[in-house]
């Protein structure tokens, strides 16, 4: 008697049904990842002219939203369907998954960029994240049936970090509601949230999908338990990087110096057998896929040597300082080891399509990733040592991030080039999953909570703010009255009728490197609010304050406060010393005389 799983096409008649499920599935995936780029490429248009209508926040929360959870989600999940998923009762019920997930997408994708965090939005965030739940545990379930080997516990700890990551977002809630938005919780848990997708969910993804198509090929990685267990713990370490950025602790700095140094032994043992699996002779691949899986480890080896050197305490500050660097580091995972390593092995298992189009696509695509990530990491140095902008940065990153839509457009085209009728031809028929159904329209059938989602909804910024945190040796702010001259040890600045051309150069160097990826130098709000008119709305001590002090500022000070109410991102400490704060504000009278035509209005 067999005891070989059926596929699901042997259960239905007829040579010419079709891959509905996978080519749906992926036709979907690209388009959210297109709808990303666009979203992104807007972001990127904020810094050369205006967008009517829409909030640089909300660009910025779909950009990321659909990033996640539209095309990474669905691509990394399509992969565990088509692999593990292979009986026609699964195949129904990942229909029925497929359907809620593009209603959840299609529902964030068009409030979003409207409300941000709103009713709405939160209601189809909401059944996303139930449906991962439940998406989570039949996959699980799927898993098991597979035989026991490093790359399905690889693929079964992604999903727990996913899950474990979910927690962050939960505790949002009832953090708002008891202690407080400004509470450093708060922070923790988005901080939570986004180091375990990272870090967790879609590296271990990378390398189970990796260790999973070389075992299809007869070739098996094996990691002893302790190495395993070696990265997992890395991973938790590694967190305390994330919290440094919003609440700076003296344990946090050699806690994510050993998660990173245990982190980097890991990637060693993974990295090693798997090149030399992929790639025997370390050489250039003659394929042009192969090339595009070449380019996914070489992102997911980059990825390990910036790990690598945030063992160094100061080299991990300037990695929070500078947000370039932290932009560049999520292209980086989700660009570059994500969609071109995985996207490859989709390509090689002809789950996505690999005509002459899609090769142009990929290509496409490929240059926009490695121009814009050029731009961001040299900028990035550039803002480091002091050395101010490149010529036109801005217009030169918004031109090749065009590359990135423009690509995927051609990449969407192509995969609905060929009907649902056609069957994909892969290069190497070694996949386990031919899902085949009938060319039928798709069924619908969400059933959703309204319960959890009004719940999410003040976790998510519904409902009041309002909590009962009390920062330390601070009364409560509703009655405190603000000092107009901040916290901290400036009391007294003397400052001349004009400009000092000197301290304004120096401090435009210093806002240049630490300043200007948050806030723009007109009166418009990127993350932070702009610094057009900031001397003749803040006392120049207050200023000066903010910035040597920021940690008790947010703490105590009512107006820095109710700043960090309204933008929801706490500043970090740069520790910028009070003679470079000095140039600072300088800079900034310079500025308001320029842009607001008047300074020093709040002396």
């Amino acid at each position: 008697m067999s005891t070989q799983r059926p596929h699901i096409e042997a259960n239905l008649p007829g040579v010419n049904s079709t891959q509905y499920l996978v080519k749906s599935w992926m036709r979907w995936a690209l388009f959210f990842f297109f709808a990303a780029s666009v979203f992104g490429l807007m972001m990127r248009y904020y810094f050369l002219g205006e967008i009517p209508f829409f909030a640089y926040k909300n660009l910025l929360h779909t950009h990321s939203h659909i990033a996640l959870l539209g095309w990474g989600y669905m691509l990394i999940m399509g992969y565990y369907v088509f692999s593990f998923g292979s009986d026609q009762k699964r195949a129904g019920l990942y229909k029925k998954m497929l359907t809620i997930n593009v209603v959840a997408g299609l529902g964030m994708l068009a409030s979003f960029p409207i409300q941000g965090y709103g009713a709405v939005s939160i209601f189809f965030s909401t059944i996303q994240l139930l449906s991962s739940y439940y998406f989570s545990v039949q996959i699980l379930r799927d898993l098991k049936k597979a035989p026991s080997s490093t790359a399905v516990r690889m693929i079964q700890f992604s999903i727990y970090w996913m899950l474990l990551s979910t927690l962050g977002l939960l505790a949002i809630g009832p953090v708002s509601v008891l202690l407080g938005r400004n509470h450093p919780l708060y922070f923790m848990s988005v901080q939570w949230f986004l180091h375990l997708q990272l870090s967790g969910w879609f590296t271990y993804a990378v390398f189970g999908v990796l260790m999973h198509y070389l075992e299809e090929k007869g070739k098996t990685i094996h990691l002893s338990k302790t190495q395993e267990w070696t990265l997992h713990l890395s991973v938790l370490l590694t967190y305390a990087l994330s919290v440094s950025w919003s609440t700076p602790m003296p344990f946090l700095s050699p806690t994510n110096s050993l998660g990173v140094v245990m982190q980097s032994l890991a990637y060693f043992w993974i990295l090693r057998p798997l090149i030399s699996a992929l790639f025997p002779g370390l050489g250039f691949p003659s394929h042009w896929v192969d090339r595009l899986m070449y380019l996914g480890v070489l992102s997911l080896i980059a990825k390990a040597l910036v790990m690598a050197l945030l063992a160094v305490p100061s080299v991990a500050h300037i990695s929070i300082t500078i947000r370039l660097f932290v932009i560049g580091f999520i292209h980086l995972v989700m660009l570059g080891t994500v969609s071109l390593g995985i996207g490859a092995v989709m390509v090689r298992k002809g789950w996505l399509p690999i005509d002459k189009l899609s090769k142009k696509g990929w290509t496409l695509l490929i240059w926009a990733f490695v121009l814009t990530e050029t731009l961001l990491f040299i900028q990035g140095l550039l803002l480091w040592i002091e050395a101010g902008y490149l010529p036109q940065y801005h217009l030169i990153v918004f031109s090749a991030s065009v590359l990135f839509p423009f690509s995927l457009a051609v990449l969407l085209y192509a995969a609905f080039r060929s009907p649902l009728g056609e069957t994909i031809t892969p290069i190497q028929s070694k996949s386990n999953f031919n899902i085949q159904t009938k060319n039928q329209s798709m069924k619908s059938s969400v059933i959703l909570s309204i319960g959890i989602a009004a719940f999410l909804w003040t976790s998510c910024g519904g409902g009041s703010n309002q909590g009962t945190y009390t920062p330390p040796s601070a009364a409560p702010a509703a009655e405190k009255v603000a000092d107009p001259k901040g916290i901290g040890e400036i009391k007294s600045v003397e400052i001349g009728e004009g400009i000092d051309e000197a301290l304004a150069n120096k401090g435009k160097a210093i806002v240049d490197m630490k300043c200007t990826a948050c806030h723009q130098l007109n009166d418009k709000r990127l993350v932070g609010p702009g610094f057009q008119g900031v001397t003749n709305r803040r006392k120049p001590e207050w200023i000066m304050n903010m910035i040597t002090n920021v940690d008790v500022m947010l703490d105590q000070d009512p107006t820095a406060q109710a700043l960090l109410e309204e933008c929801l991102t706490r500043m970090p400490n740069q520790n910028i010393s009070v003679g470079d704060a000095r140039d600072i504000l300088e800079f900034f009278r310079k500025n308001d005389l320029e842009k607001a035509g008047s300074k020093d209005g709040a002396l």
